[in-house]
């Protein structure tokens, strides 16, 4: 019940419509929107992950934008197949990162509300609707009792498997094999904040190459946050910006119509 009224707001207060995920699953094509990012040109090898917003707007975290604009790299090209591969199709883009971001050590990313970009497409993606944005101030007028209940699918195309550590004794690491597939895990609410929405993994945890993966509202295609940051050994990632804040709806206003 709980769910179908908060969807019911959500839906009514819009015009229009670097993590794999260590213990979730295989998503296939149930999040299609949803796109890795050819990381190579900059000289790294985990794609990050972002959310197509409109036919030729690719919405990611902004540290991944800035991989490729420190090297004067201003093109970047996105995979929507499931598994991110050279066989796959790719689309290419021009980089647009939030005039606002902070080039910080990845410790604290996590502290910076404008680490978000977008990549503008040439043509449209074919075959692919894109997810939905939300209205501004959304989480807060929706409030807690209708957000708590809810589960928060973040998907993403990172490191699915760790090694070592608990897992298999000797130091712990991340398998970068595991890298490259679309995989999704439910996380539940645990605190909104003006600029962060944050999660409890439990089960389903972000790890490196989940970069600007979103959390949807339940099983509808709506976007509440995108990832930032994390620690090292992907235990913990509670930093995921919102995405109907002002200064992110500034900055998208630029390249999408928002509801």
């Amino acid at each position: 019940m709980l769910y179908r009224l908060a969807c019911a707001l959500a839906f009514s207060l819009f015009a229009a419509p670097a993590f794999g995920i260590i213990g979730g699953e295989a998503d296939g094509n149930r999040h299609p929107f949803v796109g890795a990012i050819d990381v190579r040109p900059t000289g790294r090898t985990i794609p990050c992950t972002g959310t197509l917003i409109a036919p030729t707007v690719f919405l990611t975290a902004g540290h991944c934008a800035d991989f490729f604009l420190s090297l004067g790299i201003t093109q970047a090209s996105v995979s929507f197949d499931p598994v991110f591969s050279d066989l796959a199709t790719f689309h290419t883009g021009t980089i647009h990162l939030h005039p606002g971001y902070r080039s910080d050590p990845a410790s604290n990313r996590r502290q910076d509300s404008h680490d978000v970009a977008v990549i503008v497409f040439g043509q449209a993606v074919a075959g692919v609707t894109p997810a939905a944005l939300p209205a501004a101030g959304l989480l807060d007028a929706l409030g807690p009792n209708a957000l708590r209940p809810q589960a928060y699918p973040v998907v993403g195309f990172g490191i699915s498997r760790l090694l070592g550590g608990r897992d298999g004794g000797g130091p712990r690491d991340i398998d970068r094999s595991s890298a490259g597939t679309r995989k999704t895990g439910d996380w539940r609410l645990m605190s909104v904040t003006p600029d962060w929405v944050r999660f409890d993994m439990q089960d389903a945890r972000a790890c490196t190459g989940d970069s600007g993966a979103p959390n949807f509202l339940g099983d509808s295609r709506l976007i509440v946050g995108i990832g930032i940051g994390g620690d090292s050994n992907c235990e913990t990632m509670s930093a995921n910006l919102r995405v109907d804040t002002p200064a992110v709806r500034a900055f998208l206003s630029q390249f999408v119509t928002l509801p």
